[in-house]
């Protein structure tokens, strides 16, 4: 019996393969549980070229792997370190049906404090 001729896929391009993993993390970030992101940065990490990009994170490769495997935890720090050496970064959008954000955050964030004045202070901070 004679096979089916089949052809080899056509070679990506690296712009297509940069826009690919841009929309994949996106859509993890919308919709993923953390260690399912973790995961996703990992998978992304080992095909943008995973040993050498683990030294420009200055973290060994099975450092690397270990911390973006879906049972890590990465530090934001980690993260965005590895982000950055594929040419990406973490960007916060508004969700269009959430409050305006001086409604939501406290009174403390509102000003830029921590932790407001000390009890039995009635002081304000500099900017009102």
């Amino acid at each position: 019996m004679a096979r089916k001729k089949t052809r080899p896929p056509a070679p990506i391009s690296a712009q297509a393969r940069y826009e690919f993993a841009l929309a994949y993390l996106n859509a993890m970030l919308e919709d993923a549980a953390p260690e399912e992101l973790a995961a996703a940065l990992g998978r992304i990490a080992r095909a943008a070229g995973g040993a050498k990009l683990a030294e420009k994170v200055e973290l060994s490769a099975a450092s690397l792997y270990r911390t973006l495997c879906r049972r890590g935890n990465p530090e934001l720090r980690s993260a965005t370190a590895l982000l950055k050496a594929m040419g990406m970064r973490l960007v916060l959008q508004r969700i269009p049906t959430a409050l305006p954000a001086r409604e939501r955050l406290p009174e403390a964030a509102r000003h830029g404090t921590c932790g407001g004045a000390p009890a039995g202070s009635e002081e304000r901070d500099s900017h009102g």
